[in-house]
């Protein structure tokens, strides 16, 4: 077998003697030596722990204001340990390690190298010259490319995946560090998080209740039930489960994950979290600290346990077993949230220990057999058995009226037959539940499965495919699902929310026009293919499925020619509706004075 020389230099360097780092989770390293990764104070956009697609976010992003080419900054003194590049996940990379604190950050999504250490971006020009143009990871020989904290290491950009942004993260050997952990990071926040909602489950309550909650004063909320009336006290006994819904705002309008929570009953602490620190192998087990069917990263929706969760995820965790106090004992609850530089917001009420069998909320019983579930008339069936199913309780799925759901069906999309909704009492599961949906007939092409997640309170595409006699599906979150009749064409406009450019002048192309238009649908979704020409020519572009447009780089040298130049665009859906052509008529005055030598020229 032949190895490349490229190969061979990585294998000879990943036999450097490895560094035996120390055994506490958290190095000891003064907080005043950990510094800003940018020159400016940016915001934090996406923090520690939050809700990913299939693990937890392990660092924090840091807004670049949808420009690339801000420069990244040494967080700590150290030597360059590792370079990467992908297509995927975290682009361009590079890993910063400290030998004295046995302590790594890893910036990720760079544009380039093109910092203070100008020899680490000519390796990596030369690597993707000499190697694999879609990705490379490349250990480093210690002592090789050495920097001090505040030097420039490299350029923000959106390589990998996601839009314009820093992705910061910090570790130690035995897992990943909250960034917010670091003083100069969270920057002074004098926000406390907020309550949205608490979500309360006891033994002998049949249906769990939802409670609103409502700031009454600064960081004390009161919560509420869904006919607006306070709630300050129940009764209750056996075991008690507390999820409460919050984010925490870090110096911009980002709705983030807080950093930690408390509960504590007659004023001592019985639970207590931090967001803190994270094991390697706690990376993708989001079920111990979120109820997953309730919880969303987009728009964030966070449901936290106020209880430890079994890591199996096959026992259900609990807050409080009540039958460890005496009988009509009353006990004031107190469950909250906090930010990294203390801030904390709380909700409080009493709980009764006294069974009351009269205050169960009635339901519709379901069918069950195994882990497989089906409303009253099997129509609509749900089978679990191939996700990881938690707690001893049963799956909801109940026929409800128009007039009875809390939301408006958009318009344009005319209902086509009944509203399930699909709830759960004591249980949870992982991964994807499986769906059948018998409508009696063949869907047409316009008919599509929808769902309502009720924990964002927003319509979210649903995986589905039509059958003989309605819909398969997937499912993992609980909400409401119906067949809508998509009759409303997609939409495809300049995306205004951009500035001119996406890249600062130092890192900008000035060979070409860079233009995004941004695609829309309310119905079926939209496809991203699309029927694009400039004057009157069929005209190549690329779709970007982060910023939902399509990219268009139209040649300066153009200019040469044309003082304007037609484009056209139409999209297309997938219920087979066509958009109104959209028009937009580009000059190209201007583009002379840019114009470099280098430049190819449009034949």
């Amino acid at each position: 077998m032949e190895i490349s020389p490229l190969r061979t230099f990585t294998i000879l360097l990943c036999l450097y003697p490895l560094t035996l780092w120390g055994q506490t989770k958290i190095p000891e390293i003064p907080h005043n030596e950990v510094g800003f990764p940018l020159p400016y104070y940016s915001p934090v956009s996406g923090t520690f722990a939050e809700i990913r697609n299939h693990n937890l976010h392990l660092g924090s992003d840091f807004k670049s204001y949808g420009l690339n080419g801000h420069s990244i900054l040494a967080t700590f003194d150290g030597y360059i340990e590792e370079i990467s590049y992908s297509k995927t996940g975290y682009g361009l990379s590079l890993n910063l390690y400290s030998p004295k604190y046995k302590l790594k950050s890893k910036y990720a999504h760079l544009h380039s190298f093109g910092g203070s250490l100008y020899d680490l971006e000519l390796l990596r020009q030369a690597i993707l010259l000499m190697g694999d143009p879609n990705g490379f990871q490349l250990k480093l020989p210690p002592g090789l490319f050495t920097t001090k904290k505040g030097n420039s290491l490299g350029k923000t950009g959106e390589s990998g995946s996601g839009i314009s942004h820093l992705h910061l993260e910090f570790r130690s050997e035995k897992g990943n560090i909250n960034p917010l952990y670091f003083q100069e990071i969270h920057q002074k926040d004098t926000t406390p998080p907020t309550i949205l909602s608490m979500y309360l489950e006891g033994d002998n309550l049949e249906k769990p209740i939802l409670l609103l909650a409502k700031e009454k004063s600064k960081r004390k909320y009161e919560l509420f039930t869904d006919t607006g009336d306070l709630f300050e006290s129940i009764t209750l006994t056996g075991k008690v489960r507390i999820r409460l819904s919050g984010y925490d705002f870090i110096r911009s309008r980002n709705k983030n994950n807080v950093y930690g929570m408390d509960l504590s009953v007659n004023g001592r602490t019985i639970f207590s979290r931090n967001f803190d620190f994270l094991a390697y192998e706690d990376g993708s087990k989001k079920h111990q600290f979120y109820d997953i069917n309730r919880s969303s990263l987009s728009p964030p929706v966070y449901f936290y346990h106020i209880y430890e969760q079994s890591k199996n995820f096959k026992d259900e965790g609990f807050s409080l077993d009540l039958e460890s106090y005496q009988p009509k004992e009353k006990l004031e609850l107190e469950a909250s949230l906090r930010d990294a530089t203390g801030n904390k917001s709380s909700v409080s009420f009493v709980v009764i220990h006294e069974k009351n069998d009269t205050d169960h909320i009635r339901f519709v019983k379901n069918r069950k057999n195994g882990n497989n579930y089906s409303s009253l008339e099997g129509k609509i069936s749900l089978d679990l058995s191939k996700a990881e199913v938690s707690g001893e309780g049963t799956l909801l799925i109940n026929e409800i009226s128009e007039k009875d759901i809390p939301f408006k069906i958009p318009a344009g999309l005319p209902l086509k037959g009944k509203i399930y909704q699909i709830d759960s009492k004591k249980m949870s599961w992982k991964g994807e539940g499986l769906g059948e949906w018998n409508i009696g007939y063949t869907p047409t092409t316009k008919e599509s499965l929808y769902f309502y997640d009720s924990s964002i309170q927003k319509f979210q595409s649903i995986t589905q495919k039509r059958k003989y006699n309605g819909f398969s599906f997937k499912l993992t979150k609980l909400g409401f699902v119906m067949v809508l009749s998509d009759e409303t064409p997609p939409t495809i406009f300049p995306m205004t929310s951009l500035a001119r450019y996406i890249e600062l002048p130092e890192v900008r192309n000035h060979c070409f026009e860079e233009r995004f238009y941004v695609i829309g649908d309310v119905g079926s979704g939209f496809r991203t293919s699309v029927e694009l020409s400039i004057d009157g020519q069929t005209y190549p572009y690329e779709y970007d499925p982060d910023r939902r447009a399509i990219r268009v780089l139209i040649p300066k040298s153009l200019q040469k020619e044309r003082p304007y130049l037609l484009l056209e665009a139409k999209a297309f859906d997938f219920a087979g509706n066509v958009s109104e052509p959209f028009v937009d008529l580009i000059s190209t005055s201007g583009w002379a004075e840019e114009l470099q030598a280098s430049c190819p020229v449009m034949e």
